[in-house]
């Protein structure tokens, strides 16, 4: 998927963070939640890849993505994370 900076949304951004209590930022894109999620395999974005796109602004893509529906809510990521970023 090709990424385009010019559809960014800051919006979305300043949305996800306060919906969730996450700063997006903080993640470096080490991708250990990507790594360690035992429903990876079914995701066409990878854990890592969402949050990704939601530092970006990409907020249609990140919108679009199965990865959030098939999430096993198991916090593999949340407890793998360095930057504890959930």
């Amino acid at each position: 998927m090709k990424i385009d900076n010019t559809a960014c949304d800051a919006e979305f951004i300043k949305e996800v963070e306060r919906i969730s209590g996450q700063k997006v930022a903080d993640c470096y894109q080490c991708g250990k939640c990507s790594a360690g999620c035992p429903a990876g395999y079914a995701m066409d974005l990878l854990p890592d890849k969402i949050i990704r796109f939601v530092q970006l602004g990409m907020k249609e893509e990140t919108l679009k993505s199965a990865t959030p529906w098939l999430c096993a809510s198991c916090e593999t990521c949340s407890t793998r994370c360095p930057q504890e970023v959930e």
